[in-house]
């Protein structure tokens, strides 16, 4: 029996003489983002982070929600010990000078910084940015030349009790549902990154415009987003 072998090139072309003949559209790039796909994962971390803010005890208090001045909502999948299957699916957002939340933008974490995913084999992280410091995580496009390290503790919970003052005083705080891994942990520069592509298909901008110009206008999903987040910086978000 003979078997007969097919050059890639030679297989797309015919995929394409295919699709031509029977009317079917050829998607350019099967693995790129539509814009639907991309709204849909920023509806998908608002819900995350409700979903966090509705577990008692364990949501995150307003008053670290009002003092934040940056959030990264990140949605992680483990494929093995301590190696990430998924970095793509992660949101920005930092504040305005007016003190609301600003156009979410998409991140990822670089794949050096697989210690953030040891604990579970899925996890919902959201770290909030406490300081001006801070901040530089988001800036630089994810090239690793901005020279910081910070440190980042477990942040308060909602639990009744009184907050450390000298915990809200770091420049990160961690929360995730991989209880403990993330204490005494060293953000370094260049660990989270921009995901340029799915930036550029929804917005056609970068990160750094996206987070800090005030020129890129939400979309309908990132405007819920941001809605959720004003919201939970608000006292009776907590007490109703």
């Amino acid at each position: 029996m003979k078997i007969l072998l097919i050059r890639p090139g030679l297989f797309c072309a015919l995929v394409v003489g295919f699709s031509l003949l029977s009317g079917i559209p050829v998607q350019a790039n099967p693995f790129k983002k539509s814009q639907e796909e991309l709204e849909a994962r920023i509806s998908e971390n608002r819900l995350r982070f409700e979903q966090r803010q509705l577990r008692r005890g364990e949501s995150i208090p307003w008053q670290i929600m009002n003092d934040a001045r940056g959030i990264i909502i990140m949605h992680q999948v483990k494929a093995g010990l301590g190696i990430g299957a998924e970095f793509g699916n992660g949101v920005a957002s930092v504040k305005g000078a007016d003190g609301k939340w600003g156009t979410p933008g998409f991140v990822s974490l670089s794949k050096g910084s697989y210690g953030f995913q040891i604990g579970a084999n899925e996890v919902v992280t959201i770290m909030l940015l406490m300081t001006d410091e801070s901040l530089r995580l988001l800036k630089g496009g994810g090239s690793g030349n901005v020279g910081l390290n910070v440190a980042a503790v477990a942040g308060p919970l909602d639990a009744g009790g009184e907050i450390d003052s000298n915990t809200v005083r770091e420049p990160v705080l961690i929360y995730s549902d991989a209880r403990g891994a993330f204490i005494g942990a060293a953000l370094q520069a260049g660990a989270v990154v921009e995901a340029k592509k799915k930036n550029d298909t929804l917005y056609g901008a970068a990160l750094e415009e996206i987070l800090f110009s005030g020129r890129v206008a939400p979309t309908a999903a990132g405007a819920a987003l941001i809605a959720t987040l004003n919201q939970a910086g608000v006292e009776r978000f907590y007490t109703q």
